[in-house]
């Protein structure tokens, strides 16, 4: 039984595979026989395959939000977010399209739980359980529709091969929002708070993931996009019957924010629940490091902060393939200047501000305070190698003496995602050979410091990208205990679809759109800030203090800081229709939101290959590396032709 448990997740999609499209009959291999339903190992086998079809961050390859957010650039052209960042994508293309999978995991639902109650071998409470978790993933694969495709054709019963598919319409979006809503109560009734009682369980839903996922999708309702948008004016069923309600409605806010409120008195009142922020010390031991802390979040299995994750035997290697500097390695998962620019200084402040600090230019002749805080001797064998212990333990951080000012004094979380240019490379041991591997002639100090500039070693050789065209490399989710020059990993780490500072976030950006005054915008804002170890932003800004349009500039800030590289950025900028903000065409683009138009980095092509070195100082020009196509078409994917060509009724998105 363990063993099934723990591999619930990595089960291929045997029941899926092969199968008919989009509402077809119910296939051969999906049939109610008694071979499934009279055997637990079968049974439950079932589920797991239903579980399957919850797509994976793996390099994001199974969906595409980072790679089409203004926060990264996915440097290889085989990537289908390629030809979609340049507009070369109609609804015929077929990119990431999941629109059949989720429906036949939909249908799967319904014919689980309407059979589970034929198996002897499975006990009263687990058919209970193992029904609830079948809504759940109802609501769920609903709620992965809704957010890329809009409003959907929304089933609520399993059908049979008598119904009259060709006709089906979509139902409204605030219907499909109900719905989803009503799965997520309804699953959470019959299933446990928590799973630390069980933990062979962890990683199925719970009390808590029902409530986050409600919490989430209440969020995205209440959102510019959904409520109240104009422009979704003449969106609507081939009978005139309205798909989006354009009357913008504040109690959408309302009903968002107290639903993320019920998963934080979990974490307030709920002690065993082990529900809150992450911090490197939470079981009492050593002192608090806000740095090590970030790093750990994403790496440490079943955290306190992981609401809804995934945890085994999938190819977590390959994100850090991808994101770590070559050679050996393919270093072309790229952070924009966007989003460099947006993280704060050790300060709290922004760089835009006069008091922050910040300098553009120039190179650092202090070094940061936690750089060195065990004072090795860095100039000696033995306190290089303790120096890179230490820094790939999280316990050193920050920049050095003699990196670019840009990156210096810097917050945590700034150092815990962005490898930049002449940043020591943690995942990399301490042997000096393998360190120098990543370094020129004249600077192989021992120390495998990142060369992104033309002529770098981590520029690679040939014609293919093994590189960022933006000049970093995103250091998120890299484990800095593993040996990239080996490529060995002393860890699988934690696929997370939900933690904690999600709720957190989506409570006060809720509550500021109906209550800005409110104590409690400070009061969870104010966790955020503590644990990323930088001052609260009514200290740095009180001018926002009340302000609703001040404060949600700020709230949006914080998420794309916190959440980077999480898939957020795309549905945030989408939810809030900010991502068709225009390039205004000026020598340098200062725009916080926008998802078309020119893309900006580090001149990583300036210089002459044969003599640049760390001290070139061109390299760190603020130049365009792409100029992307945004339609406001883009905020919804297209329902694929191949489903439209199906039904009468089912009308395409708008401007498609």
């Amino acid at each position: 039984m363990k063993k099934i448990i723990l591999g619930l997740f990595l089960i291929q999609l045997f029941f899926f595979a092969g199968c008919a499209d989009f509402l077809d009959k119910l296939p051969d291999d999906m049939k109610t026989d008694d071979m499934v339903w009279n055997s637990r190992k079968e049974t439950e086998g079932y589920l797991a395959n239903i579980y399957a079809a919850i797509p994976k961050h793996n390099l994001h390859q199974d969906d595409p939000w980072l790679g089409l957010s203004d926060e990264i650039d996915l440097t290889w052209t085989v990537y289908n977010t390629y030809p979609i960042n340049l507009g070369n994508w109609t609804p015929s293309s077929g990119f990431y399209n999941k629109y059949a999978l989720w429906y036949r995991a939909i249908r799967a639902s319904f014919v689980f739980e309407n059979n589970v109650d034929r198996n002897g071998e499975l006990s009263a409470d687990l058919k209970t359980q193992y029904k609830a978790e079948a809504r759940f993933l109802r609501g769920y694969y609903y709620w992965l529709l809704l957010r890329q495709y809009g409003p959907v054709v929304l089933l609520k019963e399993q059908q049979g091969n008598e119904a009259d598919f060709v006709n089906m319409a979509r139902a409204s979006f605030d219907e499909c929002v109900d719905y989803i809503v009503e799965m997520m109560d309804s699953a959470e009734k019959d299933l446990p708070l928590h799973w630390w009682n069980d933990q062979n369980q962890l990683g199925r839903p719970n009390k808590i993931v029902c409530k986050s996922v409600k919490s989430i999708v209440l969020t995205f309702a209440a959102s510019p996009q959904w409520n109240g948008n104009k422009e979704y004016l003449d969106f609507k069923n081939p009978d005139g019957t309205p798909l989006v309600n354009t009357t913008y409605d504040e109690t959408k806010w309302r009903r968002a924010a107290e639903a993320s409120l019920e998963v934080i008195k979990i974490s307030e009142n709920n002690p065993d629940a082990k529900l809150r922020l992450y911090k490197n010390n939470e079981d009492g031991g050593g002192e608090f490091n806000p740095y090590k802390s970030l790093v750990d979040v994403q790496l440490k299995k079943w955290n306190s902060e992981i609401i809804f994750g995934q945890y085994g035997d999938y190819n977590t290697e390959a994100w850090m393939i991808h994101a770590s500097p070559g050679p050996n390695n393919l270093g072309g998962v790229g952070p924009t200047q966007r989003v460099v620019d947006a993280f704060l200084m050790s300060n709290g402040k922004t760089i835009d501000d006069p008091t922050s600090g910040y300098v553009e230019e120039g190179f650092s002749t202090e070094p940061h305070p936690h750089w060195n805080p065990n004072n090795r001797a860095i100039n000696t064998e033995a306190g290089r190698k303790q120096m890179i212990q230490d820094i790939r333990e999280s316990k050193a951080w920050g920049h050095w003496t003699g990196d670019w000012n840009m990156y210096a004094n810097r917050e945590p979380r700034f150092y815990a995602s962005i490898m930049y240019n002449k940043r020591v490379i943690p995942q990399v041991p301490d042997d000096i050979d393998k360190r120098n591997y990543y370094s020129s002639a004249g600077q192989k100090n021992g120390y495998a410091r990142v060369e992104l500039y033309l002529g770098g070693v981590s520029r690679g050789s040939g014609t293919y990208t093994f590189y960022p065209r933006t000049g970093y490399l995103a250091q998120k989710n890299n484990d800095p205990m593993a040996n990239m020059r080996d490529r060995t990993f002393p860890q699988q780490y934690m696929n997370v679809y939900i933690r904690y500072a999600q709720i957190l976030l989506d409570y006060v950006e809720a509550l500021n759109e109906y209550d800005p005054t409110n104590g409690n915008i400070r009061k969870y804002w104010d966790l955020i800030r503590e644990r990323a170890g930088v001052p609260s932003a009514f200290v740095t800004n009180p001018e926002i203090t009340g302000n609703k349009e001040l404060q949600r500039e700020f709230i949006l800030r914080e998420r794309q800081i916190e959440l980077a590289f999480e898939g957020d950025r795309y549905f945030t900028s989408r939810r809030r229709w900010l991502a068709h903000t225009p390039d205004a065409g000026g020598a340098i683009d200062d725009r916080k939101w926008g998802d078309g138009g020119r893309m900006w980095g580090m001149n990583i092509n300036a210089g002459d290959a044969a003599a640049n070195n760390f001290n070139f100082t061109d390299f760190y020009k603020r130049v365009p590396f792409e100029t992307r196509v945004f339609e406001k078409a883009y905020y919804l994917f297209p329902i694929p032709e191949t489903e439209i060509n199906k039904s009468n009724n089912l009308v395409q998105n708008p401007w498609w």
